[in-house]
């Protein structure tokens, strides 16, 4: 009986990762796999009553490991310039930029958090490990020697990943020394040929919760398109029984948390007179109650049910995320991307390229400047925008010609492919080998 232990990437904040698991998760237990997720405090906190097995990656102890008694007496990402305000922009390149935003200071906490999936998996006893952007989880199936699959796409695909695909990589971005964590474990494992942050997330077999046009990765055996990872609502979209067209906005924390709420407060004045009706989600990054709309279109609330609402939407406007990026795909919706950082700019480029959404940016791209870090492994940079400069007009052109003129065609022969690559995907066989 195959056994699999799902590690997803859980340190950004966000469900991304862990949500795409959770459903792979889901769609083995239907069909009597046991399967066990390992989560950080936040995610395993949120997920008690979820009925998948969970186990604790404790990181909340790691900052004692980060003192040194010979320099540098303390291990942590510092700025290299004072800044007075947060970005609302931030360029980068690659999958490197993530190791030191997940913590991976040195190797004494690389090593700590390998001893816990050792023994998480000692306790499990997977067959199988499942990988989402995790950087031990292919170091621990050479340990065990079991099987490895990563869920993977296009920008961090190991073997040719495309982060900046649509574009030349900005010069003045330069990388951090993303291996200098992971070099002790790596040689006492005896894992080669390991050249760049993406070979940490080498399998044996790679899972694109997509469709080839839409992550276009490779026709190598060893990769499948399995459709999207996320729940469809089934039959018809839902259509509303209100006149006026409705537009979701759900940017978050898209912004700086210093400019979510002028940015939600130039949304409300761009729509106001305009035939459309508008709901503004804020995630509870603003209080809704803080914000004002002089129209009785306009709805603000600080959490809405975003399936539900995306199925009722004609157009959405969101910062650029996977999950509702894809989300926005299966239910057949006309999209605008407000990105805040490279990674999201790149999932609007793709709805650019196919032809269903556009892309507006919230700040101007001749304003980026060096956004210069260090850490015990050297100087890295990246680039970055400080000032909200929203471009309203082409905003509002944007959503309007995507109202007048919705691409249907092409959203909905989209979606049907997406949706028949789910329904064809035998999710059991993604892990027998």
């Amino acid at each position: 009986m195959d056994r699999v232990l799902f590690i997803p990437s859980d340190h950004g904040g966000g469900m991304g990762h862990v949500s795409r698991c959770l459903f792979f998760a889901r769609r083995l237990n239907e069909q009597q796999v046991p399967t066990a997720i390992v989560l950080e405090q936040q995610h395993y906190q949120q997920l008690q009553t979820e009925p998948i097995q969970k186990f604790l990656l404790n990181t909340r102890r790691e900052r004692w490991l980060t003192y040194h008694i010979t320099p540098p007496f303390r291990d942590g990402l510092r700025l290299a310039r004072l800044i007075t305000r947060r970005p609302v922009f931030v360029e980068f390149s690659g999958l490197a930029f993530q190791v030191p935003r997940d913590g991976y200071l040195n190797t004494a906490i690389t090593e700590r958090r390998f001893r816990q999936l050792v023994a998480i998996a000692e306790s499990f006893k997977p067959t199988v490990l499942v990988g989402d952007a995790h950087f031990l989880t292919r170091l621990l199936g050479k340990y065990l020697d079991i099987p490895v699959v990563q869920v993977t796409r296009q920008a961090g695909f190991p073997p040719r990943p495309q982060f900046v695909w649509w574009k030349d990589v900005p010069s003045g971005i330069q990388p951090p020394d993303a291996l200098a964590p992971f070099q002790s474990l790596l040689d006492r494992i005896g894992l080669d040929n390991v050249q760049r942050a993406e070979d940490l997330l080498r399998g044996d077999r790679y899972i694109i919760p997509a469709i080839p046009e839409i992550e276009p990765v490779s026709a190598e055996e060893s990769v499948v398109y399995a459709g999207p990872f996320t729940e469809i609502p089934s039959g018809e979209n839902i259509a509303s029984e209100k006149t006026l067209p409705l537009v979701y906005v759900t940017i978050g924390g898209g912004a700086g948390r210093g400019v979510v709420k002028p940015f939600f407060e130039k949304i409300i004045r761009l729509f106001h007179q305009h035939p459309v009706r508008v709901l503004i989600s804020t995630a509870g990054k603003v209080s809704a109650n803080s914000l004002r709309t002089p129209s009785p279109n306009i709805e603000i609330q600080d959490w809405v049910d975003g399936r539900k609402t995306i199925a009722e939407s004609s157009v959405v406007i969101f910062h650029g995320g996977y999950g509702t990026f894809m989300e926005v795909l299966s239910m057949g919706k006309a999209a605008l991307v407000i990105p805040s950082h490279t990674e999201q700019e790149g999932n609007g480029r793709r709805l650019e390229a196919l032809q269903v959404g556009k892309v507006s940016l919230l700040h101007n791209p001749e304003e980026l400047e060096p956004l210069p870090f260090r850490w015990r492994y050297g100087p890295f940079q990246m680039l970055a925008a400080f000032s909200l400069q929203l471009h309203e007009e082409e905003i509002l052109h944007h959503t309007i010609s995507l109202l007048e003129n919705p691409p249907m065609d092409r959203l909905q022969r989209i979606q049907k492919t997406l949706l028949e690559a789910q329904h064809q995907t035998d999710f059991r066989k993604l892990v027998m080998f």
